[in-house]
C-alpha cells in the first residue's frame, strides 16, 4: 500500500523514526532507506529491523550529506501506489495514516498529495505556519489549501512524473515545489488534519536530543548562516520542561484520530 522513503542524516532521529513506522503501520508497506551519514548505527538499525522481518531496504549509503538529492532515487525504487517522503526529524506518527490517505485518494480524484498536520508547542512549530494562512478546501476530509512541505507527505503514484522533473538540490523544498506544480494539471496538494506527526524541528528539541551542534553545522554547510546563528543563540529552557512537553506530545500523537 505505501512506500516510506527515508533519508537519514540525523542518526538519533532517524532510528526513532524507523521504529515508529514499524510500530504504527498495519498495512502492506516497505521502508526505502538512504543512509546519509557516516554514523554506522543507522545501518545497524536497518539490519536489526530486517532480521525482525521488517520490509526495509537500504537503497543508498553516502557518508557525505547529499540531502534532498537522495529522494529522487528513493522514489524510483518505490513499488506501492502511495509514496511517503519523511523528514528524518519526524519522530512520532499518529496511527492509520496510510489507510486515511488511501481513502482520500480514492474519493478525491483532484487530490494527489497529502501532508500531515503537526504537533505545535512553545518549542517547535513543526514548520507549519499558523492556520490563518490556510483555506478550508474539503471539510468532509479535513483538507486545507495553504503552505505545505513534506515533513510527512504522501504522494499518489500518478504524479511520479512531477517528482522526477523536480530540480533537486542538497537543500530543496520538494513538497512546496509539488504543491505549486500540481494546479497546472488541475490537481492539488493539501494539508490534512485527520492525522498528525511530531516534527521535532528547531533548536530546543535539537538540544534536548544532543543534536544542536549537528544542526548548526548542517545549516552552515548549505550556506544558511542566519539559521545557524539562530540555532546557536537560542535560549534553552530547563531540560525537565522540554521532557515534560515531549511526553505530552507523544501521548497526544499516539492517540490522535483513533
Amino acid at each position: 500500500m505505501i512506500s516510506y522513503c527515508v533519508c537519514c542524516f540525523r542518526a538519533t532521529y532517524g532510528k526513532m523514526q524507523l521504529e515508529e513506522l514499524v510500530a504504527k503501520t498495519t498495512v502492506p508497506y516497505e521502508i526505502l532507506l538512504w543512509i546519509n551519514t557516516p554514523d554506522p548505527s543507522v545501518a545497524e538499525k536497518a539490519a536489526e529491523l530486517a532480521a525482525r522481518g521488517v520490509p526495509i531496504k537500504v537503497v543508498g549509503n553516502t557518508p557525505q550529506n547529499i540531502g534532498m538529492n537522495a529522494f529522487k532515487l528513493l522514489f524510483k525504487a518505490a513499488k506501492y501506489d502511495m509514496i511517503a517522503q519523511l523528514d528524518d526529524d519526524v519522530i512520532r506518527i499518529s496511527p492509520n495514516i496510510p489507510q486515511k490517505c488511501a481513502h482520500i485518494f480514492l474519493h478525491r480524484k483532484d487530490v494527489k498529495y497529502l501532508v500531515a498536520d503537526v504537533w505545535q508547542d512553545e518549542y517547535t512549530t513543526g514548520n507549519r505556519p499558523a492556520m490563518n494562512q490556510y483555506k478550508l478546501y474539503a471539510p468532509d476530509h479535513q483538507l486545507y489549501d495553504g503552505p505545505i512541505d513534506s515533513w510527512y507527505g504522501v504522494y499518489h503514484r500518478s504524479i511520479m512524473p512531477v517528482l522526477m522533473r523536480a530540480p533537486y538540490e542538497k537543500y530543496f523544498y520538494l513538497g512546496s515545489f509539488v504543491r505549486g506544480y500540481l494546479p497546472k494539471d488541475k490537481k492539488i496538494g493539501v494539508l490534512c488534519t485527520q492525522f498528525k506527526v511530531l516534527h521535532a524541528c528547531g533548536p530546543i528539541y535539537a538540544n534536548y536530543f544532543g543534536l544542536l551542534e549537528n544542526e548548526i553545522q548542517k545549516y552552515k554547510s548549505v550556506k544558511m548562516p542566519g539559521m545557524a546563528e539562530g540555532y546557536a543563540k537560542a535560549k534553552q529552557p530547563a531540560r525537565e520542561l522540554v521532557e515534560a512537553r515531549f511526553e505530552e506530545a507523544k501521548k497526544h500523537i499516539d492517540s490522535f484520530g483513533l
